[in-house]
């Protein structure tokens, strides 16, 4: 009987107390780590965010990077040729380049450098259409411009800028051909 009041007069005081019942027979779990309310945040946590302007694309520097012909004739742009296409990345107090480059792939999505360099591992083949005078095959990058900002998160979970932003004029680290009617 003295289990039973007992339960009771815990049970009502947790209920009351806004707390869980538990059955006095089972044993209890150890207590919750302490929740922080929603919406709040540790604060001090540095995040980074890119925003891209535009994408261009950009012919690579180097010998045999783009090649024409008449209409109706098969264009090729060699494997074994090494192309470049360099980019620029302004760097400031708040944004090195290592974190301005994965902030880039995190929030625009592609892969890129402050230089793209090496041989294409496809061949860039095309045939001139018949009814074009001239046609050029174009081998090269696409490259993106746009800024990295440098965040700080406080503890309402508001990102806060801090310093001034990097800017970013970067190639993507995968080769693309492009077909141009030279006529």
């Amino acid at each position: 009987m003295k289990k039973i009041i007992a339960t009771v007069v815990l049970t009502a005081a947790l209920l009351a107390g806004g707390g869980v019942a538990a059955n006095a027979d089972t044993p209890t779990a150890a207590a919750p780590a302490a929740v922080t309310p929603q919406g709040a945040c540790p604060g001090g946590v540095v995040r980074y965010k890119a925003s891209d302007s535009s994408k261009t694309f950009t012919q690579a520097s180097g010998a045999n990077s783009a090649v024409t012909g008449q209409g109706g004739v098969t264009l090729s742009i060699s494997r074994s040729t090494t192309f470049t296409v360099s980019g620029t990345f302004t760097s400031t107090t708040g944004v090195t380049v290592s974190a301005g480059l994965a902030a880039i792939k995190e929030d625009i999505g592609v892969s890129v450098g402050v230089s793209h360099s090496g041989t294409s591992t496809s061949s860039g083949s095309w045939t001139v259409p018949s009814n074009w005078s001239y046609g050029r095959l174009e081998i090269g990058s696409l490259k993106h411009r746009g800024t990295v900002q440098k965040y700080i998160e406080n503890t309402q979970c508001a990102l806060n800028a801090s310093g001034s932003a990097a800017i970013y004029n970067v190639p993507e680290t995968g080769w693309t051909f492009v077909h141009v009617n030279a006529s």
